[in-house]
């Protein structure tokens, strides 16, 4: 199967999802949670050993405001980062409202009966597989 690795950065959380790139489905995966001491490479680095991705994808903010600028230049020192550890391609989509969406979804299963609490890792993980699914629509429009 080749894969992709999608992440939703967060300065306290990273969500992460894998993808199918033959099929383009994209599935909520887990979320690591970042200390203190800085970003958790060595669950990332088992993750990407596990699934052995061909690219790498990060939501990255695409409208600017003061605070998105601050978290925006994380994000992108994270690409940099990804980008040298692993020696893979790290591509961006924006990952505008993907937590709003992600959560709606997660609602939606719940008033179903079709999952029970929702957490906030269980929203990073989801919004990284709809960060996946943007990506797929993206680089699908690009093709034709």
């Amino acid at each position: 199967m080749s894969s992709v690795i999608g992440f939703d950065y967060g300065a306290r959380r990273i969500g992460i999802a894998v993808g199918n790139l033959t099929i383009q489905t994209a599935n909520p995966l887990t979320t690591v949670t970042v200390p203190a001491s800085g970003i958790p490479w060595n669950e990332i680095t088992t993750i990407i050993n596990e699934w052995k991705p061909s690219t790498l994808v990060v939501g990255t903010v695409s409208h600017k405001t003061q605070n998105n600028n601050a978290i925006q230049k994380q994000v992108m020192n994270f690409c940099k980062k990804l980008n040298t550890r692993y020696h893979l391609p790290v591509e961006t989509v924006d990952e505008s409202n993907t937590s709003m969406k992600a959560y709606e979804i997660l609602k939606n299963l719940r008033s179903k009966g079709q999952r029970k609490k929702i957490n906030k890792t269980d929203i990073d993980k989801a919004s990284a597989a709809i960060i996946l699914d943007s990506w797929f629509s993206v680089r699908g429009s690009s093709k034709i």
